[in-house]
């Protein structure tokens, strides 16, 4: 939440203000499951705010509801004003009873109340963009709304609807893999919420050009993936599970390559246990001698292995240059011949630390 945010809250009345408070904590909207904004209608006295506006998450849109407490009846759920003027304009206390049950049993002692009336309308609000989207049913965008459901991959919980004056909006939850990433990239996953997180945005007519939006923590893990275009010929139906697959598909490389990783690490920790200083998951620091000279080889295995090669540094345990140990990358890393190329280089390095040539030495574990 913003600094912003944080003085309105305090300024809001005291009456009303554990509903916002619980918003902002908790309630979480939308297929990204994105935070809640707030915006000031108006100007009133610190301390005295009765009615606010709520910024809502709905496809690529944010919705923007004014929420009107009356102070003189405070045991009364507030009134809303939409940014839609459509919408439940003409609705009965029988399809709000149905639709929106926490309005109609407002309960003005649970701070939950208001965070789940919003909840409770942002399905009402999506149940009526989809009756929009139906009343054409010739439209292609309404067709492959149809079609997309009839797929075994997709449910109508998975796309949010929104239908404009000339355009069409699906945003789309694509069902991908994640459950053995955070073995792997567990930093960040606090500040980075929603790791499940993919969704594909499409609009129509103009539907070529989709738009995939990843969570903070995919978009860390899986860099930038280009998608195919959608062709005016092709189908939702068809795209949806082709791009899931391309996702998933990149998930399971990562893996893989991962164990390579690990495979590679436990090897080179099992012939070299006794020269171990520390390792993790991705890194090892292994300390040598060679005829009195020490010497530190730092191994660090990127994301990309085996397509690109670990990082190989070595350091002198004596030798400085500006205050700091001499160290040298080595610019390659040829499996097929590890332990001689890395005693040719260290005979290389160790030369170029003492200013001195000498003949070929022995390899010896510290």
């Amino acid at each position: 939440m913003s600094t912003d945010n944080y003085s309105f809250i305090s300024d809001i009345s005291p009456m009303f203000r554990p509903y916002i408070q619980n918003i902002f904590q908790d309630l979480k909207l939308g297929l990204c499951k994105t935070k809640v904004d707030l915006e000031r209608i108006g100007s009133t006295p610190i301390g005295s705010e009765t009615q606010f506006r709520l910024v809502l998450p709905y496809c690529s849109k944010k919705l923007k509801w004014d929420i009107i407490f009356d102070p003189s009846t405070p045991w009364f759920a507030p009134d809303f004003r939409f940014d839609d003027d459509t919408f439940l304009n003409n609705a009965d206390e029988e399809l709000l009873a149905i639709g929106v049950p926490s309005l109609t049993k407002w309960n003005s002692s649970d701070p939950k109340s208001l965070s789940e009336v919003i909840s409770e309308l942002i399905n009402m609000y999506k149940i009526y963009q989809v009756k929009k989207l139906n009343e054409d049913e010739s439209s292609r965008a309404s067709f492959e709304y149809s079609a997309l459901l009839g797929n075994a991959l997709t449910t109508e919980q998975d796309v949010e609807v929104w239908v404009g004056g000339h355009v069409v909006e699906f945003l789309i939850k694509l069902k991908i893999n994640t459950s053995r990433l955070p073995e792997l990239y567990n930093d960040g996953i606090d500040r980075n919420p929603g790791i499940d997180s993919a969704l594909l945005l499409v609009r129509y007519p103009n539907s070529t050009n989709a738009e995939l939006i990843l969570s903070p923590f995919l978009t860390k893990v899986l860099g930038n993936i280009s998608l195919p275009m959608m062709h005016q010929s092709g189908v939702l139906m068809d795209y949806v599970p082709m791009v899931t697959d391309i996702i998933n598909n990149k998930i399971q490389d990562l893996l893989n390559n991962d164990r390579l990783k690990r495979e590679l690490l436990a090897q080179l920790i099992v012939k070299y246990e006794g020269a171990i200083l520390e390792h993790d998951a991705s890194s090892a620091a292994l300390l040598f001698e060679m005829n009195d000279f020490h010497w530190i080889l730092q191994i660090d295995i990127g994301t990309n292995f085996p397509e690109k090669p670990p990082i190989l540094t070595l350091r002198s345990v004596y030798h400085c240059s500006k205050g700091k140990p001499k160290f040298k990358i080595l610019p390659s890393c040829p499996y097929n011949n590890f332990e001689g190329y890395i005693e040719q280089q260290a005979e290389i390095f160790k030369n170029e630390c003492k200013g001195v040539i000498q003949i070929h030495q022995t390899l010896n574990l510290e």
